[in-house]
């Protein structure tokens, strides 16, 4: 290799050495990559495709563009099948991809730098797992300019940086290591993905589309099925910080959006004097927003208070938390067919409780509610060996980056 040696590793004097005895050396990306794309004015914008760069190295990635809102004609570059292309704007946040097959020929604006990786030296993906290690990712942050959130990182900046580079042979064993490790990450996730389509599906299984009712249950409004009631945040502004920062908790929309099934956590707190002007709902209520993402429900985990910008349903003798929760997961199809149009983007607690929900049998709904829990206790054992997983790769690529592997 001709790449010359910028220093050495600030790990210590075991980064120096790959797992076969070669010297790994801290090389300059400069010395790795070279700036590969001529600018060109992109005319039939109509014609063509755009990419984008997800974050964390999410991958290149075509940007959809809306029904009538085709680009003007602009200056870009033309991207091609196994270039390393990234984000100036979102650097710092990991917007690194390799150009897959399927977009050799797209186009990206200026602000998407386009490189030609030296493969006698250094393996793309040995580089991708360099990234996602997050040591580049960190110093960016510490080195990037401009106004928060839109903080650009010029070429000339990224390839300043340097990288631990062994032989190509230590880059494959690497490669393949942190390959398997994430593989087995990505089966984990999927895993988890399929849980949270489980209980949708039984819910189908056992009783039918509750849009069109196939198995002809008798409706009962909501309201019917348990109390409806407006959380209280009677004090304006709702955010004055004699009312935040003491021990009562405080759920807000995002935190029922975020929510799996359960709200487990909170961000936010009242003080005595907040929870005087709002109102404290047991553990176990089921959460509706009504602002933002409407109609998005999750049980409470604990005792909370909330704004009124969420409704607090609490079921009756006749369904269950559970069983409303999952009937609320067809909603904006439930709300097309029962509610007027002009009432479908602005949910009010009068539409909310006039809404006829399906009735099965309360056994029917039980037996539901039991397997749903089943499948919750699953889903978290999946979630805590992937935790386990994470942690085991994000020491696997710490080894690898600093010789140790």
């Amino acid at each position: 290799m001709t790449d010359s040696v910028v220093g050495t590793s600030p790990m210590g004097k075991r980064a120096a050495h790959g797992g076969d005895g070669a010297t790994s050396r801290m090389v300059k990306l400069a010395k790795l990559l070279t700036f590969d794309a001529v600018p060109e004015r992109i005319v039939d914008t109509a014609d063509e495709t755009f990419v984008t760069v997800r974050s964390k190295c999410g991958g290149a990635v075509e940007r959809p563009i809306k029904d009538g809102k085709t680009p003007v004609a602009f200056t870009g570059y033309r991207i091609h099948a196994g270039q390393l292309v990234y984000s100036r704007i979102d650097a710092r946040n990991n917007a690194f991809a390799i150009v897959p097959d399927e977009l050799d020929g797209a186009v990206v604006s200026k602000d998407f730098p386009v490189f030609r990786i030296d493969e006698s030296q250094v393996l793309p993906a040995y580089l991708m797992h360099f990234f996602r290690a997050g040591q580049l990712q960190r110093a960016i942050q510490q080195r990037s300019k401009g106004i928060t959130n839109r903080q650009r990182i010029k070429e000339e900046e990224l390839l300043a940086f340097p990288v631990p580079l062994p032989s190509l042979s230590e880059q494959r064993r690497i490669v393949e290591i942190l390959d398997r490790a994430d593989a087995i990450r990505a089966k984990r996730r999927q895993l988890l993905a399929d849980y949270d389509e489980l209980p949708r599906s039984l819910f189908v299984e056992m009783f039918g589309d509750p849009v069109s009712n196939p198995k002809g249950w008798e409706y009962a409004a909501l309201s019917a099925l348990g109390s409806v009631e407006r959380g209280v945040s009677k004090f304006r502004p709702r955010n004055a910080p004699e009312l935040l920062g003491g021990p009562y908790p405080l759920i807000q929309t995002g935190d029922v959006t975020h929510a799996k099934l359960y709200i487990r956590d909170y961000t936010s707190t009242y003080s005595e004097l907040g929870l005087s002007q709002s109102r404290m709902w047991h553990r176990g209520t089921l959460c509706i927003t009504i602002a933002a993402n409407i109609a998005q429900t999750a049980i409470l985990d604990f005792d909370a208070c909330f704004p009124d910008s969420v409704v607090g349903f609490v079921a009756n003798e006749n369904t269950n938390n559970l069983f409303i929760h999952y009937w609320f997961t067809f909603f904006q199809e439930i709300l097309e067919r029962q509610a007027p149009e002009s009432a479908q983007k602005n949910i009010n607690l009068k539409i909310l409780s006039k809404l006829e929900v399906i009735l099965p049998p309360l056994a029917l709904q039980r037996e539901f509610a039991r397997r749903v829990e089943a499948i919750a206790a699953a889903r978290a054992k999946a979630e805590r060996a992937l935790a386990l997983d994470d942690e085991l790769f994000a020491s696997l690529q710490s080894r690898a980056f600093r010789g140790a592997l």
